[in-house]
């Protein structure tokens, strides 16, 4: 019998090889079922047994759950000498409603080709919070409130949204983004969150409130979107003493979902062209007398908080066969970060061909008021103008688009013209004005401290003055005085000794005798070898010496001995008398003043060229790039003043107006006497609404503020300074005329007084002027001085992560000075003592 397998056989087993071969390769969820804690992240592993993936998986979108890749990795196992390899893919998963949810099969391209998944089902559980058992619901909240519940259709309502969390749980609330769809609401953005506390029974909580506005476009009953966001909550400490780190775990809070009731609107009358709100209409006619040929500017402004996002335009108006029309775009101005209150805005501009008294008008409106649930009708009032004849024929004008509806009939009142009144044509406001080129330093004011010592320094220089009169004195009186100077001669003329010319060295050594007799106080004035013999001071070298002196000058071809020269030095040396050094010339502060100049005209260069590059930015209408070019220039120079206002300019043309508002303050204050720089200061806090309170009077200047306003802060600093050193300087001169020795006349010493004191007069006036022009400007005048731009919160601690600690707002336009900095944040202290923290990107500085 043959021991080989039947064929049959053989054939069944690598079957079976092949069966067990393909079952090994799968594609799974671990774990396939269970339950998942609702607003918990919990790990969901997608498992490839003996196979891997070509490219990460797809993932379906699932509604309800957020799958999101949180790492990868790979195993090998043996058992039974049976090799098993797996890949697997980790997702953090968050169940977001409380509701079932199924994970769909899904097709996987891997390297043994097309596997699918099986589907996976899990069930809403109850989150808690680490091991405490403390269910999510009691450790934190979220709640999606709207005022009212009951709307009509269009209407602007608001809607509240709130997060807090019990502060046992020391939560963190990140950066407080969250997530929500608006659909099929119309809203704004959410504002930036404000810090809640609270007390719910005993316990104390902690949270973010966020608001915004929105309106519903179509009636019934709809139930808002649930707002989720993401919160780390403390779930125990690890370490310990100082090592001690506290462990935090993340959850995603969701909101319940509120039902909104949409009312529809009543019947609507005719013209209603949907607008609800609250609105104004104004209609402004100039100039109400006007030539054949000249324009007439009819401008319809609509206003209002409104469902502005479906509001279509303006009515149309009715005029006169007798005009032609131009009829520019409507311009459709928001409130900025607001979607709800805008300012819509029509000038039309009419050209008449005939004279005569015309009506203009009246114009109506139709909107729905939600507060009082009906509609209303606003009207603007009729005005009559005046058109004359021309004193010139004008030229004929064609090509004009005509979109305002006439009237056929026509509204001419009198055909014969009226006389009237001549009305100069008004200047146009409220446009910012053109760049300024260059540059306009301005010096950054001294600190109190300085002031007061360079005040304490000049009274000191003031008294050194007074010792350096007692002291001239004393020198002109000293004994001493002609002998040093002789003393100083000899030092020069020995070395300079010509042996070689005779005429020369006679001449020398003559000298040599006068200032050796000087020296030692001989009493005669052409002193002799006898008297220098008579002499107690003069040195048996110093007889040696003059006599060889006397022989070479009176002697008959007698040479001065060749060592003459090295005795005399020696002879010298024995009289020492000190010198003045002449190397104080060299010292540093006498020559940095021009390396200063030098480095001071390459900066104004430079800042020149600049100024230049961003004024052809704005002037081509570009301008963020302009705004970039002036940034650049007060990086390097924090004090031009004409670049704060340049970048004022830029920043208003992007209807950035409080950020514009604040540089426009940094120029007036370091440059208050140019124009230019006062109208766009005036004009910035008209439009941004708020000005820094120490500067608010120079918007309407007293007398005060038009004295203040002719010089910057540092420069009275400067005025009064000197105004004190002038004081000082006169006083002394009234010094000197009393120490002065008296051989001056009595007359020109009174005339001398008199000049001291009108001095001391000017200087008490200029000292009086500058310090109240110094209190003028207030806090504006502190080098450390910076300008909030926009609304913030001004905070106990420099950080957002931690909210236990306290907040208040911070108004744009506040003032205060920087007097500490750290990373990104700025500590400011205010007048009132008031300190806090806030983000330096919300700060202009006045001078650094």
């Amino acid at each position: 019998m043959s021991r080989r397998l039947p064929s049959f056989l053989l054939f069944v087993l690598i079957a079976l090889g092949a069966v067990a071969f393909a079952q090994a390769q799968t594609v799974r969820w671990e774990p396939l079922q269970g339950a998942l804690a609702v607003g918990q992240t919990s790990e969901l592993l997608l498992i490839f047994e003996d196979c891997s993936p070509k490219e990460a998986p797809r993932l379906p979108k699932i509604d309800g759950l957020s799958l999101d890749f949180a790492g990868q990795s790979t195993s090998t196992s043996i058992i039974n000498f049976t090799r098993s390899d797996s890949v697997t893919f980790t997702y953090a998963a968050r169940l977001t409603k409380k509701q079932r949810v199924t994970v769909p099969s899904f097709e996987v391209e891997t390297n043994k080709g097309k596997l699918r998944t099986p589907v996976a089902t899990y069930e809403p559980g109850a989150a808690t919070v680490g091991n405490t058992g403390v269910s999510l619901e009691n450790a934190a909240n979220s709640r999606l409130a709207a005022a009212p519940t009951s709307v009509w259709t269009g209407e602007v309502f608001n809607l509240t949204y709130t997060l807090d969390a019990s502060r046992s749980y020391f939560p963190d609330f990140g950066r407080g983004q969250i997530e929500w769809n608006g659909e099929p609401l119309v809203s704004e953005d959410w504002s930036r969150p404000e810090p809640l506390d609270f007390r719910a029974g005993n316990e104390p909580r902690t949270g973010l409130s966020y608001r915004t506005r929105a309106i519903a476009r179509t009636p019934g009953s709809i139930r808002l979107n649930a707002v989720s966001q993401l919160i780390n909550l403390s779930v125990g400490v690890t370490g310990f003493g100082f090592f001690q780190q506290r462990q935090y775990q993340q959850f995603s809070i969701t909101s319940v979902s509120p039902v909104l009731e949409v009312k529809p609107l009543p019947v609507a009358p005719a013209g209603f062209n949907g607008a609800v709100g609250s609105l104004k209409l104004a209609s402004k006619i100039v100039p109400l007398t006007a030539a054949v040929g000249e324009p007439i500017t009819w401008t319809l402004e609509l206003s209002g908080a409104a469902n502005w996002p479906d509001i279509p335009g303006l009515p149309a108006r009715a005029v006169s066969k007798n005009f032609q029309v131009v009829s520019p775009q409507a311009k459709r101005t928001p409130a900025e970060g607001k979607l709800f209150d805008a300012t819509l805005a029509e000038d039309v501009v009419l050209v008449p061909s005939k004279a005569g008294t015309y009506t203009l008008g009246p114009v109506t409106f139709t909107y729905f008021d939600p507060k009082a649930g009906a509609y209303k009708t606003l009207t603007s009032p009729a005005t009559s103008v005046t058109i004359t004849e021309p004193t010139n024929t004008p030229a004929a004008i064609g090509g004009l688009n005509l979109n305002v509806t006439p009237n056929p009939a026509g509204s001419t009142r009198a055909d014969t013209p009226t006389p009237a009144k001549v009305i100069p044509a008004p200047l146009p406001l409220g446009l910012p004005r053109e760049p300024v080129n260059g540059s306009a330093f301005a010096t950054v004011p001294l600190s109190t401290s300085t002031v007061v010592a360079s005040l304490l320094g000049a009274v000191a220089g003031f008294g050194l003055f007074w010792l350096i009169l007692a002291y001239r004195r004393a020198r002109h009186t000293d004994p001493l005085g002609p002998r040093r100077a002789a003393h100083a001669r000899l030092e020069k003329l020995l070395p300079a000794l010509n042996l070689v010319d005779p005429a020369g060295l006679r001449t020398q050594l003559i000298a040599w005798q006068h200032d050796t007799a000087l020296l030692l106080r001989l009493p005669v004035a052409a002193p002799t070898l006898a008297d220098l013999d008579r002499a107690s001071t003069a040195s048996e070298t110093l007889k040696t010496l003059w006599a060889e002196i006397d022989r070479t000058l009176y002697g008959e071809n007698v040479a001065l001995p060749s060592d003459w020269s090295t005795r005399a030095r020696v002879a010298l040396a024995e009289l020492p008398l000190p010198l003045f050094s002449p190397f104080r010339l060299f010292l540093p502060r006498n020559l940095f003043p021009f390396i200063a100049a030098l480095a001071l005209t390459v900066i104004i260069t430079s800042a020149q060229l600049q100024a230049a590059e961003g004024t052809t930015d704005y002037r081509r209408g570009d301008f963020p790039a302009a705004e970039k070019t002036y940034r650049v220039i007060l990086a390097a120079n924090p004090t031009d003043a004409l670049a704060h206002h340049n970048l004022s300019l830029a920043l208003a043309q992007q209807d950035r107006w409080d950020e514009a508002a604040a540089h426009a303050s940094a120029a007036f204050v370091q440059a208050p006497t140019h124009e230019a720089i006062r109208a766009q200061f005036t004009l910035a806090a008209e439009k941004s609404g708020h000005v820094p309170a120490a500067l608010a009077a120079f918007l309407t200047p007293g007398p005060l503020q038009k004295l203040a306003r002719l010089q910057s802060p540092a420069a009275w600093q400067i005025t009064l300074l000197t105004a004190a050193g002038i004081l000082l300087l006169s006083t002394a001169g009234l010094l000197v005329t009393f120490f002065q020795v008296p051989q001056r006349s009595e007359r020109a010493r009174r005339l001398s007084r008199r000049l001291a004191y009108a001095a001391i007069i000017v200087s008490l006036l200029g000292s009086t002027g500058a310090l109240t022009s110094l209190f003028t400007y207030g806090p504006a005048s502190d080098a450390r001085a910076a300008i909030a731009w926009r609304a913030s919160t001004l905070r106990s601690i420099p950080t957002e992560a931690d909210t236990t600690q306290k907040t208040t707002p911070l108004a744009a336009g506040s003032l205060a000075a920087v007097d500490q900095k750290f990373l990104g944040w700025r500590h400011l202290a205010f007048p009132s003592g008031q300190t806090g923290w806030v983000r330096a990107e919300d700060l202009v500085p006045l001078w650094r």
